[in-house]
């Protein structure tokens, strides 16, 4: 099996910790510019390596379909390919059948349309959602770089189940999420951040692959500040929902040289619930 994937991002950090934030349970969400719906290309090579290693070695963990899906994945092939086209600032040109990065030296032959494939250009992993009879239900998924969670058992399932682990979110964010995915419009981009602590800085994260950290421990040397961009736009013809999400780690001895952060970080997590600090993988 191949060495995970290690990331140390090269851009500085989008998103730091939030004194002010007292629980994880808040939605946050940002209007985003339609040009800046996929974020800069730094790091591509890291990420395009870790894609197609995990397509190799943990092939049926990175990608999941139902069938149902096949219209929704060629739809967003297309959208995705016509973005990076049209944005070029991000980089991306067409030489006859491919679609081609030449700063980072990359190149994809444009064929079968499908999400898998398409998510190899950038390195956001993406999830799609489509409205059914009992919510919003994930019909195909490419997640190479999952913040502790394992795509196998959420395919095919609704936005609620998905979410399940969350402390307090069906009694506090569901009929939200579900307010805000329902009236979502395809002409904006709607931009929040998620965040989290891990010992090392592998991208495929989870708790049976990475032990648990101790909250009263942070100033461990090893510690990443792990961040999620995540972003939501509506496919225009067939509705499905896109749901994006861009992965940053930094290390916590770098990030003790912004003024504030060790005490930013030591209030943010002395207002966290226990129980969300236990989602979080932070123990106590």
């Amino acid at each position: 099996m191949a060495a995970a994937m290690k990331l140390n991002s090269s851009n500085s950090p989008i998103y730091l910790p939030d004194k002010e934030q007292t629980s994880i349970l808040r939605l946050g969400f940002e209007n985003c510019a339609g040009g800046d719906w996929i974020f800069p290309t730094a790091d591509l090579n890291v990420f395009h390596s870790h894609k197609t290693d995990l397509s190799i070695s943990r092939n049926d963990e990175c990608f999941a379909e139902t069938q149902e899906s096949a219209g929704a994945q060629i739809e967003f092939y297309d959208f995705l390919l016509q973005h990076l086209l049209t944005n070029s600032q991000l980089g991306y040109s067409k030489r006859e059948n491919c679609l081609v990065h030449a700063r980072e030296n990359l190149r994809w032959v444009i064929e079968d349309r499908n999400l898998w494939l398409a998510s190899l250009w950038v390195p956001e992993d993406f999830c799609l959602l489509e409205k059914k009879e009992n919510g919003y239900v994930m019909t195909a998924a490419s997640v190479c770089s999952p913040s502790n969670w394992i795509l196998q058992e959420k395919i095919g399932q609704t936005v609620e189940f998905i979410h399940d682990p969350v402390p307090d979110y069906d009694s506090i964010l569901s009929e939200r999420v579900n307010r805000f995915l329902a009236g979502m419009r395809s002409d904006r981009v709607m931009l929040r951040y998620n965040w989290s602590i891990q010992s090392g800085n592998e991208l495929l994260w989870r708790d049976d692959l990475n032990p648990m950290l101790d909250a009263a421990g942070i100033r461990h040397s090893n510690l990443y500040w792990r961040i999620e961009r995540q972003t939501f736009i509506r496919l225009p013809r067939s509705g499905v929902v896109v749901f994006g999400i861009r992965v940053f780690l930094y290390s916590f001895n770098i990030l003790r040289n912004i003024k504030g952060f060790d005490q930013s970080i030591e209030q943010l997590l002395s207002q966290l619930s226990e129980a969300e600090k236990q989602y979080k993988g932070l123990a106590t």
